[in-house]
């Protein structure tokens, strides 16, 4: 009776465990990787050394230089530099006709800006997901970059760690069952 008491309660607290985390955690895409604007890659798409310009998911107009690099993955990056000070702001537009309405959702909790259409900000004319970042503007040329994390690393993935937890459990359970054999 001990036993099938015991294995009840492993299997409901896995069952109980894996619903609870396995929901909390969804496989979305990885974002691409964006140059820097310290760096930037890819062809000169425009280059506006004036004028006012806007930055996606910021109400107020910006006036200073902007350009926008299109990079070979059909996203871009966008780097304004401001009028006065070296404060600039590097928005990375990435091009997703793809991605669901929930993946969206879970990208925009992680500071993106959804875009449902690029045509307003003269690209393409499909959904665009924004990112601005901080960096510093240089008197010639790009900027450098302030100690922004752009990205965590990619370091396993959620399959492999319940694989872990699974032969994990297993092992306590036969562990358990041998000793009580035993005795």
């Amino acid at each position: 009776m001990l036993n099938k008491n015991f294995l009840a309660q492993i299997l409901f607290s896995l069952a109980v465990f894996l619903t609870v985390f396995a929901t909390s955690v969804s496989a979305v895409g990885i974002p691409p990787r964006f140059p820097s604007c310290s760096d930037p890659e890819g062809n000169l798409k425009v280059s506006y050394p004036s004028g006012t310009h806007g930055i996606p998911g910021k109400i107020e107009p910006y006036t200073g230089s902007d350009k926008v690099y299109s990079l070979s993955d059909g996203n871009l990056t966008q780097c304004f530099c401001p009028e006065t000070g070296a404060g600039g702001i590097q928005t990375n537009w990435w091009k997703i006709p793809a991605l669901t309405s929930g993946e969206i959702e879970d990208f925009k909790t992680q500071g993106w800006t959804f875009v449902p259409d690029g045509l307003a900000w003269g690209l393409d004319p499909v959904a665009y997901l924004a990112k601005n970042y901080d960096y510093t503007c240089r008197a010639i040329g790009g900027g450098a970059t302030v100690g922004d994390i752009l990205g965590l690393a990619a370091t396993g993935n959620i399959g492999l760690i319940y694989s872990f937890l699974l032969i994990g459990l297993l092992s306590l359970m036969i562990g358990y069952l041998l000793r009580v054999k035993r005795v």
